[in-house]
């Protein structure tokens, strides 16, 4: 006697697992980095919907970081329309850059009484990244990483506000920038970087702080104050991709 079978149905696909919930802080990094990497230009709205969905927090978790945020200056809320990424006026460009000279000269004039053998072997090597990214003509990359040196330069010194206070400068300046900056003038030249770290090095405070003025006011200089013009992106797609790396 035979016995019968049952046909076995095909399994069904499995559902795509659900992305566990960020952290207050990670969010918080998330739109920080992508900001003051320049992937998000000043004025985009930053709609709550779409990102609650693409962190999977709900929007009290959400406005916990947006509030955050907007006492750090990185965004606008705007009651009854929502939260934008900062739109800095000429005003504010002004006070950016003369509180980055007030910081800035002193980490270098500091780093310049002394600095430690590995301390010098991460500038070098920024010092290259950097060039690699100008050779390779890497737009991105060079962004990220001119601002980043600023901030090595400040954790270099071991004093956490003088890098909280340049992370919170450096990515303003980088919305300022993104708003006014000339299409055909480069921030950053290429020897800028080079002649702070030499100084540094030579243990030359005076030259190091001169040359970190004269970088600082070259970047202020080489921005058109009177163009407000910037590209919109898709804010979704740019956390999905830094969500993925």
């Amino acid at each position: 006697m035979s016995a019968t079978r049952t046909a076995r149905k095909p399994a069904a696909p499995k559902a795509p697992e659900a992305r566990p919930p960020l952290d207050n802080q990670r969010i918080y990094d998330l739109v920080f980095d992508a900001i003051a990497h320049r992937k998000l230009p000043p004025g985009t709205k930053l709609s709550e919907e779409r990102l609650c969905r693409v962190f999977g927090v709900s929007r009290t978790r959400l406005r916990e970081v947006f509030c955050r945020l907007a006492q750090d200056r990185i965004i606008t809320l705007k009651p009854n329309h929502g939260a934008y990424v900062t739109s800095p006026s000429a005003r504010d460009t002004a006070e950016v850059f003369a509180a980055r000279r007030a910081i800035e000269t002193a980490v270098v004039e500091q780093l310049a009484r002394g600095l430690a053998p590995d301390a010098a072997a991460r500038l070098d090597k920024h010092l290259k990244q950097e060039s690699r990214a100008r050779t390779e003509h890497d737009h991105e990359a060079l962004t990220r990483l001119t601002g980043d040196f600023h901030l090595l330069l400040a954790e270099l010194t071991g004093n956490s506000l003088f890098y909280d206070i340049t992370r919170r400068l450096v990515a303003l300046s980088s919305l300022i920038i993104a708003l006014y900056d000339s299409a055909d003038a480069k921030a950053c030249m290429d020897h800028e970087h080079h002649d702070i770290v030499q100084r540094i090095r030579a243990g030359d405070a005076d030259g190091a702080r001169d040359r970190l003025m004269r970088h600082l006011r070259h970047v202020e200089q080489s921005l058109r104050l009177d163009d407000d013009e910037g590209e919109r992106f898709d804010i979704e797609s740019v956390f999905e991709a830094l969500l993925r790396v």
